[in-house]
């Protein structure tokens, strides 16, 4: 990526640019005293950060929620799920805000902050982080990141001197997290299920435009097209999972990502010894999201994913392209991957 010559990065903000049905704008609720914690060097010098700028005010104030950097307009995005195998249409993002994009070189990221107070989509949470759970996150991503599993990477771990209570109290932090995009299946079951086809072919389109632009055309985007390559992305994401003994914990359809990368990974853990009942989750009693069970889980998704689309592709090229997954996911177990 390229290096960009200035003290400062001007922030863009794409998604903002869907309007205001699809997000909630608000501030960041900052931290007192911040202090950075952790800092993924590889990620900064991928951003434009140089050691210089990693230790300065501005990096400190900014990631800490503290200032709102130029050009970024924070907000809290809107989106549905189905959770355990059933439909909640109140999600969203409960303590995290899209900041903006940061572009290099063709390649823009979207930065986004962990842990900055509730917002209004908290269900009377605090909105805020501790610091373990941070780590625990930044430690995960960092990790499938050097196995080359795709996945949403952290910038940095800030904390202050407030505290939260975790089962007992800790410092709380704020994690930055880095992405192409941050937009799960829930997102397009939140249109689909408000009836609103008008806001669905929007979000596709936008999805296309900036993720999948081969299947992009100014009168008829190819929809089918781009749900057969999500369709395979899942696949081929899963079974990278697989072959690493990766267990993401929480696979409902808000945690999954629409450009096939591995998102929130609070629930997260490795499974060394391939236990194909070994669950990561304490809320999973029931084992639906079990090392074992995440290849069927993830075709459920993308059939999740096809109503959702439904109003915008036929239910035979819904088909066809479902049809593709678990070949796509054998493919891929067997070469490695």
């Amino acid at each position: 990526m390229l290096i960009v010559n200035r003290q400062t990065p001007i922030f863009t903000h794409r998604f903002h640019q869907l309007g205001g049905h699809f997000y909630r704008e608000l501030q960041p609720q900052g931290l007192h005293n911040p202090e950075l914690i952790q800092l993924n060097q590889d990620v900064a010098n991928a951003l434009g950060f140089d050691q210089t700028q990693t230790k300065s005010d501005w990096f400190l104030e900014t990631f800490s929620g503290n200032r709102i950097p130029a050009g970024s307009k924070p907000l809290a995005q809107d989106y549905a799920g189905h959770q355990f195998g059933k439909f909640n249409p109140f999600l969203g993002d409960g303590r995290v805000l899209l900041l903006g994009d940061i572009a290099h070189a063709g390649n823009v990221c979207e930065i986004s902050l962990k842990g900055v107070g509730a917002t209004p989509y908290s269900r009377d949470l605090d909105g805020r982080a501790g610091i373990s759970e941070c780590s625990h996150e930044f430690t995960l991503s960092r990790h499938l990141a050097e196995l080359k599993i795709p996945t949403a990477q952290h910038l940095c771990i800030i904390a202050g001197r407030d505290l939260v209570y975790r089962s007992g109290f800790e410092r709380a932090a704020i994690l930055t997290r880095v992405a192409p995009s941050h937009i799960r299946f829930g997102t397009f079951e939140n249109y689909y299920f408000q009836q609103n086809h008008d806001a669905l072919r929007q979000l596709a389109r936008f999805v296309i435009k900036h993720h999948y632009p081969q299947f992009e055309d100014t009168k008829k985007p190819d929809y089918a097209g781009f749900f057969s390559a999500v369709v395979q992305g899942t696949a081929q994401l899963i079974a990278s999972w697989q072959t690493h003994g990766f267990v993401h914990g929480m696979m409902n359809t808000d945690n999954q990502s629409i450009i096939g990368i591995t998102l929130d990974l609070g629930s997260a853990a490795f499974n060394p010894n391939r236990d194909p009942d070994f669950v990561a989750s304490k809320q999973d009693q029931q084992g639906r999201y079990a090392f074992g069970q995440q290849p069927i889980i993830g075709l459920w998704n993308c059939n999740v994913l096809a109503r959702a689309l439904s109003p915008l592709i036929s239910t035979s090229a819904l088909r066809t392209a479902l049809n593709t997954y678990e070949a796509t996911y054998l493919k891929h177990c067997e070469s490695g991957d």
